[in-house]
């Protein structure tokens, strides 16, 4: 038995075939490969960019360390910040501060507490509250809460509450029993 022979267009026909699937096979992984390239250059691309960004913010921060460090900064904080060595020192100048307009403003500071609340450790500034407690009439609350909002350093009111007597004779002066907050922000940093 022979064996089936081709013929020679046959044969040209299959080695064209073969060459032609080379052929596609290598521009697939040459197209797959410049997709890879281009996915890869987008990348480098970000990363170049993001280290550029970086930098810049490097270099702001040595300006910003500086500006800290400024006197005019120094004084806007000792102006609109309460301040001494710690914040327990910052709020018994402001307890005593709060007792002084009460005494002045006429009425009677009866009690001023530190209002102990959880501050984040990484912020620059702490709440410094004190919860007061003031016998007098409107009045002297209307002076209190003037003077205490138009001096500087800062200071801020919160929940006021204004209870009067059971029975007024009408002889008697208005005593009321007034309790409100009163906090200010304390600057963490070496001034």
């Amino acid at each position: 038995m022979n064996a089936p022979g081709w013929s020679k267009s046959r044969c040209d026909l299959v080695l064209f075939g073969l060459a032609a699937g080379l052929l596609l096979i290598g521009l697939a992984c040459v197209g797959l490969w410049l997709d890879l390239m281009g996915g890869y250059r987008e990348v480098a691309d970000d990363f170049r960019h993001r280290t550029a960004h970086y930098l810049r913010i490097a270099q702001r921060e040595a300006s910003l360390q500086a500006a800290l460090k400024s006197p005019s900064l120094n004084d806007f904080i000792k102006r609109h910040y309460l301040t001494g060595e710690a914040p327990g020192v910052a709020y018994a100048g402001l307890q005593q501060q709060i007792k002084e307009v009460i005494e002045s403003a006429g009425g009677v500071a009866l009690s001023t507490q530190l209002v102990q609340r959880q501050q984040e450790q990484e912020q620059t500034t702490e709440k410094i509250i004190v919860r007061v407690r003031m016998q007098g009439d409107s009045y002297a609350l209307q002076k209190v809460v003037h003077a205490l909002e138009a001096r500087q350093p800062l200071l801020f009111f919160e929940q006021l509450m204004i209870q009067g007597p059971a029975r007024v004779k009408p002889e008697l002066q208005e005593k009321l029993d007034i309790r409100f907050d009163v906090y200010g922000y304390f600057w963490k940093e070496k001034v």
